[in-house]
């Protein structure tokens, strides 16, 4: 083989590790094995709390080493649950619509991100629905930990990596 030739060769290799090296670093952390079975039963599993105070939990149901089904909730740190209410004044009305209709998008992601996983079978390919981030990253990790609890594995804390996006709402929001 001439030189030239194996220049093209190396270069093509480089771009070929290039672009994997690329595409792993675009891949969500593997928080999982996903190889270990599921045991059949209910799994809960919750959030760190978010800058509010507020924390996530994932239920998960299991049938035959599958996830049958799921629920999502947020409870503030008030205790309130994130309901239809979410966003509203303590008379219960709309002060802010902006707030509120932010606060309800996040509400409305719940079911979509609970479904996601019944389909996907793994949190760490359930994807970001836009105006809820910080749902997502509870959803992720409490999906994350309730999973684990079904296959019988220690959490080592590994759900602690996943970043929780800042609120970034200023006072007027309130």
């Amino acid at each position: 083989m001439n030189r030239a030739a194996a220049r093209r060769r190396a270069q093509i290799a480089g771009i070929g590790l290039t672009g994997a090296l690329l595409l792993s670093a675009c891949s969500p952390p593997q928080l999982i094995d996903t190889s270990i079975p599921m045991q059949d039963g209910q799994y809960t599993g919750q959030s760190n709390p978010d800058e509010q105070g507020a924390v996530g939990t994932v239920t998960i149901t299991v049938e035959n080493g599958r996830i049958t089904s799921t629920s999502y909730e947020t409870i503030a740190a008030d205790g309130h649950v994130k309901d239809e209410d979410y966003g509203k004044t303590s008379t219960g009305e709309i002060g802010n619509s902006a707030y509120y209709e932010r606060a309800q998008a996040a509400v409305r992601s719940y079911e979509q991100y609970s479904q996601q996983l019944v389909d996907k079978q793994d949190p760490m390919s359930v994807d970001i629905i836009s105006g809820a981030t910080v749902a997502h990253s509870q959803f992720l990790q409490a999906a994350v930990r309730a999973v684990l609890a079904a296959q019988g594995v220690e959490d080592d804390g590994s759900a602690d990596s996943i970043n929780m996006p800042s609120l970034d709402l200023d006072e007027s929001d309130y």
